[in-house]
């Protein structure tokens, strides 16, 4: 399977279904697993340096998505992530709309609520860093990836 093929089919839609579910926790664990695989397929094209080229490209998201990624499959992440975590310690945080918001956990004008990860200023919500992280192949890796259209994420 070529990447650009990996992503249409699996990627995508797994993304598109997490975005209109936020709350699923397993839609943003697939999700994150999907988008972090990628580079598999694009090393299996002949690419090197993927990691260090998606770091660049996207700071600290991508560590978010291959931190969920890794720590899904293992329970939870070793020395080598520099953002830990730990399967099942991730949390729906709800919309900001009458009748559901949690003062402290939602977020003022946030009208779709999201999945997180973190404690205190480190919260990450894992959807936004999978679309960087997605958005970032594309750019990084165009040759590959071009084709990808990522306007219904």
């Amino acid at each position: 399977m070529t990447p650009q093929g990996f992503m249409d089919e699996i990627v995508l839609p797994t993304v598109a279904e997490f975005k209109r579910a936020p709350q699923s926790r397993r839609l943003a664990y697939l999700s994150c697993i999907a988008t972090f695989h990628i580079k598999d397929h694009l090393k299996s094209a002949g690419l090197t340096s993927i990691e260090t080229t998606m770091r660049a490209a996207c700071g600290d998201s991508f560590d978010v998505v291959r931190a969920i990624c890794n720590g899904t499959k293992h329970v939870q992440t070793d020395a080598s992530h520099p953002i830990p975590f730990i399967a099942g310690t991730d949390w729906y945080r709800p919309p900001a709309i009458l009748g559901q918001m949690i003062l402290g956990l939602s977020r003022l004008g946030d009208p779709h609520g999201g999945r997180e990860i973190g404690q205190g200023q480190k919260r990450r919500d894992i959807y936004p860093a999978v679309k960087a992280t997605l958005a970032a192949y594309c750019t990084s890796f165009s040759t590959q990836l071009g084709a990808t259209d990522l306007s219904q994420l």
